[in-house]
C-alpha cells in the first residue's frame, strides 16, 4: 500500500475510488510540517505554555508582595507595642521614686508633729520646741522622747514600702519579657524568607509555611504585649490613687503642724508679756 500512487484521473473530473486514501508515510510527514496539519504547531504550544508560566510567576510575585506587607505590618505593630512597654516601665519607675520621696516627707512631718506635741507637755515647752526644731533642722537629735510617747504619738499611716507594691512586680515581669531589643527584634524572624521567595518552584510551600510561622509568632507576641500593657496600666492607676492618698495625708499633717506652730507662737508671746 505504501508503494501505490494515489493520483487523480486526468480524463474525468472525479477522483478515483482510492483517491481519498493517504498512505502512512505521507500522513506522518503532513502531520508534522503542514501549516494546516492535523496537530498544533510546536511554536503555538510553546507560546501557550510560556504564557501560563508567566501568569503563574506573576501570581507568585503578587503573593510574595502581600506576604511581605503583612509581615512588615505585624512587625511595626509589635515594635510600637514594645516601645509602649518601655515607656510604661520608665513611668512606673519614676512613680516609685516619687512615692519614696512622699513617704520620707510624711515621716518627717510625723516627727515634727510629735516633737511639737511633746514640747507642750512641760512648763518649759516654749524653749523646748525651739530647741527641738533647731536640732531637727540641723540633723541632730535634740531631746530624746519617752518610749511611750513615741508609740502613742506616731501618726504615720503609710501603707508600707513601695518595693513590695504590685507595680514593682509588673515592672519586673514586663522587663523580663521585653528582654534585649536587639535580640528580640521582630525583623530577625524574617531571615531566610527572601531566599525562599527567590526560589518559588522549589521552596514555595516551605516559604509559605515559614511566613505563617512568623505571623503566628508576631500575633502571639502582640497579644502578650497587650496583656502586659493592660496589667501595667492598672497598676499605674492604683499607684497614682495611692500617692493621691499620701498627698492628702501630707496636706492634713502640714496644716496640723502649721496650726500648732502658730498656737505655740501666740502662747510664747503671751508668756513673754508677763
Amino acid at each position: 500500500m505504501a508503494g501505490r500512487q494515489y493520483l487523480s484521473n486526468p480524463n474525468t473530473p472525479f477522483f478515483g475510488v482510492e483517491e481519498d486514501d493517504v498512505d502512512d508515510e505521507t500522513f506522518l510527514r503532513h502531520s508534522k510540517s503542514g501549516n494546516s496539519g492535523y496537530m498544533l504547531p510546536n511554536s503555538s504550544y510553546d507560546q501557550e505554555r510560556n504564557a501560563l508560566e508567566e501568569k503563574r510567576l506573576q501570581l507568585l510575585e503578587r503573593k510574595k508582595a502581600i506576604e511581605e506587607r503583612t509581615i512588615q505590618s505585624s512587625e511595626r505593630s509589635l515594635t510600637l507595642l514594645r516601645d509602649s512597654e518601655q515607656i510604661g516601665v520608665a513611668t512606673a519607675e519614676e512613680l516609685l521614686r516619687q512615692r519614696e520621696q512622699l513617704e520620707r516627707t510624711e515621716k518627717r512631718l510625723d516627727e515634727i508633729n510629735t516633737t511639737l506635741r511633746f514640747s507642750q507637755k512641760s512648763e518649759l515647752g516654749v524653749y523646748s520646741v525651739f530647741g527641738s526644731l533647731k536640732n531637727y533642722l540641723s540633723g541632730k537629735s535634740g531631746e530624746t522622747l519617752p518610749a511611750g510617747q513615741k508609740e502613742t504619738d506616731g501618726t504615720s499611716t503609710s501603707p508600707g514600702t513601695s518595693l513590695s507594691s504590685p507595680l514593682t512586680k509588673s515592672i519586673d515581669a514586663t522587663r523580663a519579657n521585653i528582654g534585649s531589643p536587639a535580640d528580640n527584634h521582630p525583623g530577625l524572624r524574617t531571615r531566610g524568607l527572601e531566599d525562599d521567595w527567590e526560589r518559588p518552584t522549589a521552596s514555595a510551600s516551605h516559604g509559605t509555611q515559614k511566613v505563617n510561622q512568623v505571623l503566628d509568632q508576631n500575633l502571639e507576641d502582640m497579644c502578650s504585649s497587650l496583656s502586659r500593657l493592660k496589667g501595667l496600666a492598672q497598676d499605674l492607676g492604683e499607684e497614682i490613687d495611692t500617692q493621691n492618698e499620701v498627698l492628702d495625708r501630707l496636706n492634713d499633717k502640714t496644716d496640723k503642724a502649721d496650726f500648732t506652730i502658730i498656737r505655740q507662737n501666740k502662747e510664747m508671746s503671751r508668756i513673754l508679756k508677763k
